[in-house]
């Protein structure tokens, strides 16, 4: 596809600041990422927190640098600032503190879900649940119940977060699911994947779509997605 970059050229650093990577993942899945990551080549970089980006360098935080002219940044997420809440009402990553019915503190109609949300009364997440989709379609569905509960001045139900499970494409064909009970990895785990995330779409057509063309791309090796890269000379040139 590319006849002009040639193999080895690149390279690529995956820097993280914390001591594995995907962190709120199975010891097994931590492990398995490192690996499959390792083997493919990349450099990667624990406990190194990216302190700048300036004039294509990337600064660590220990003074290091490391000339690249593309950074893709990959951190958390920050919840955007809800305006009229008291300060006290608001935490880490600017996450609004809730109670077990997803109540904003010091507020009597005020609720918050999901990535939005921090909420540690769950006994089995202490320090507050994982930012991932299944917390908030599982707080929604609770949520809408409680409202019509608060409307009939019926007792409201709290939350306790059924985790059903996580997963984690790490290369083409590579991937790590943990379940409740269980964890596998590999080729099947990146069917299991692949699976999971059809579910979801709305509409057989539009399943049957992604699906087919999921499968094109599995068989031909050949994606649909292009970049255009010219010779440094040529792009000075134009």
């Amino acid at each position: 596809d590319y006849p002009t970059v040639k193999s080895g050229q690149g390279r690529i650093f995956l820097v993280d600041a914390g001591d594995t990577l995907l962190g709120p993942m199975s010891k097994k899945s931590q492990e398995e990422a490192y690996e499959v990551l390792r083997k493919l080549g990349v450099n990667i970089l624990l406990n190194t927190l990216v302190k700048d980006y300036v004039e294509d360098k990337v600064i660590l935080g220990n003074g290091e640098t490391i000339n690249s002219a593309t950074l893709i940044w990959a951190s958390g997420v920050i919840a955007k600032v809800a305006p009229g809440l008291q300060a006290e009402t608001v935490g880490r990553g600017r996450r609004i503190l809730v109670d077990q019915f997803n109540k904003v503190a010091s507020t009597d109609n005020v609720f918050v879900i999901g990535d939005q949300c921090s909420m540690f009364t769950d006994e089995k997440f202490p320090n507050g649940h994982p930012q991932l989709a299944q917390v908030a379609i599982q707080q929604g569905k609770l949520l809408a119940d409680n409202l019509t509960k608060l409307q009939n001045g019926e007792a409201l139900t709290a939350f306790k977060y059924h985790d059903k499970g996580s997963m984690a494409i790490i290369s083409k064909y590579k991937a790590v699911v943990d379940l409740p009970k269980g964890f596998f990895k590999g080729f099947f785990a990146w069917i299991v994947w692949l699976f999971i995330h059809i579910i979801p779409i709305a509409g057989f057509r539009n399943k049957g779509k992604l699906a087919f063309n999921w499968f094109w791309s599995f068989i031909t090796n050949d994606p649909t997605l292009r970049l255009i890269i010219r010779p440094e000379d040529d792009a000075h040139k134009a």
